[in-house]
């Protein structure tokens, strides 16, 4: 029988709501921490070194913060959000908007972002987060993730061997060091959580 126990309560909700969540206020702070999320997506987008033909963002740690912090529900909601926005034509991602990008080279890598925050979210949900071997674990998986689609989508594209050469390896150092910047923040900030969290038990 399994006993982990799944929590869908953020870090937000937690600071906020003293790990009480009354369910209309927690509907509102989710909803306003979807948009806040969608938000930090849209800036580090704009965060960027152009390479060709797959530009160097901070989207990476922000996907992986987002989903290790607010869990499943929320940052696939911010995500999708992100994306739809960028579907319709709003200049969201890095170089523009509209559905011809989504479909482009660096298509595969947003639609990434998608599957790489559930499963990130899921595990965060399930007290990954908490603990800094398991958040590596958690976002190496993500990102993965993230370079199976946009590798995947840009070999139909360009090629197999030009997507690992143009899609894959100049990022690879670069992402580490995101996971490992996201993976030593999360636990701090759990940890600040539960302070604030002992401060109001009080």
């Amino acid at each position: 029988m399994n006993n982990t126990k799944i929590s869908k309560i953020s870090w937000l909700e937690s600071f906020v709501l003293n790990n009480k969540p009354k369910e209309h206020f927690s509907q509102f702070t989710n909803f306003v921490t979807v948009v806040i999320c969608s938000l930090l997506l849209i800036l580090s987008a704009k965060i960027k070194v152009d390479l060709y033909p797959v530009p160097m963002t901070m989207q990476p740690l922000a996907v992986l913060l987002i989903a290790m912090l607010c869990g499943r529900n929320i940052s696939v909601s911010a995500v999708s959000l992100y994306l739809f926005q960028g579907m319709v034509g709003f200049p969201v991602f890095a170089f523009g908007g509209g559905l011809p990008y989504l479909l482009g080279p660096t298509g595969g890598f947003l639609f990434g972002f998608l599957f790489a925050s559930a499963l990130i979210g899921e595990l965060a949900d399930r007290g990954w987060g908490k603990i800094l071997l398991k958040s590596v674990c958690a976002m190496l998986l993500g990102l993965i993730i993230i370079y199976t689609f946009g590798v995947l989508q840009l070999s139909i594209l360009k090629g197999f061997d030009f997507a690992i050469i143009n899609g894959l390896k100049p990022f690879i150092v670069g992402d580490l060091y995101k996971l490992i910047l996201a993976a030593l923040l999360i636990p701090q900030i759990w940890k600040l959580v539960n302070k604030v969290d002992k401060i109001n038990r009080q």
